[in-house]
Parts: C-alpha cells; structure tokens; sequence
C-alpha cells in the first residue's frame, strides 16, 4: 500500500524521487514490473512474447542508461537510484491505467480511447518532469521540455529498432 501510495503521489507531484528509500530492492522490484507490464502492453499475437520481452528490455535499459549518463555529467550520480525508482514507479502507474485504454483501442479504434491515450501521455510527461526537476534542481518547465525531449529520442530510436509490422 505504500508503494502504491507512493507513485499516486509522485502522478499527482505531490512527492519527489528523494521521498522513495534509496534501496536496491526496490529498483530490482520495480524494474521486474516495469517489464512485466510493458511486455503485456505491447504483447500482440502477431509480434510475439520474445519481441515484446526484448522490445521492452531495451527500452528499460535506454532509460536507465539515459538517466545514469544525465547525472553522471550533472555530478549528481548519488541520486540514480531514487530517481530510477520514481520515474519506474511513476511509469508503471500510468501504464496500468494505460492497459484498459489499449485494450479499449484495440478493440473499437474509438476516438474517446485515443483521446484519453493522448492525455495520459501527456500526463506522463508532466510527471517525468517533475522527477527531473527535483533529481537535477531545474525548472518544472525544463524538466518537461526533457522529458519529451527524452520521450522523442526513445520512441525514435525504439521504432527504428523495432519497426511495427503491418
């Protein structure tokens, strides 16, 4: 319950990455959910478990790379752990409440779907921001501007690794 507690409270800005322990554990915990989820998000019949598993490793691994290079040219490494952990335990709340509107999508290519789809993506966003500001002391707004920033760079170099089939 208080890890759930935890990342409403980081969706909702109310917490910060130096509000979750700094523990091995956790990061392990939350890196084995992250993949777990993303893989059922991106699991289609057509792709296959193995694509969807190795799509979503790398992705993991590209964040967290990402995250440790960041800091470790801000001088501010000490604090990989937590912030790793606050944008996992942030991300893996809004790809559960993701789930249901994929599914939704999927089955119905509503635009109702894609229009909440559309503003949880932007949500997630907002909230990658605001780790960002807290792990490297800038702006709210910075702190957005790299996340989708970030979020461009990732989907990019995910799409051309892993091209969709048609």
């Amino acid at each position: 319950m208080a890890l759930l507690k935890s990342a409403v409270d980081l969706c909702l800005l109310r917490s910060a990455p130096q509000d979750l322990p700094a523990s091995n554990h956790l990061l392990w915990l939350l890196i084995l959910l992250n993949l777990l989820v993303g893989t059922a998000m991106v699991l289609d019949g057509r792709l296959g478990l193995f694509r969807a598993v190795l799509e979503n490793l790398f992705g993991l691994a590209l964040m967290l790379g990402v995250l440790t290079a960041a800091l470790s040219i801000r001088s501010r490494l000490p604090r990989f752990n937590q912030t790793a952990s606050a944008t996992l335990l942030s991300g893996l709340l809004l790809s559960l409440l993701a789930l249901p509107l994929v599914a939704w999508r999927h089955r119905s290519e509503s635009s109702e779907s894609e229009l909440l789809l559309l503003v949880l993506f932007v949500w997630s966003i907002v909230v990658l921001g605001h780790i960002l500001r807290h792990a490297f002391e800038i702006s709210l707004n910075l702190g957005i501007g790299f996340a989708l920033l970030y979020t461009l760079m990732a989907w990019s170099i995910m799409s051309h690794l892993f091209p969709v089939a048609v």
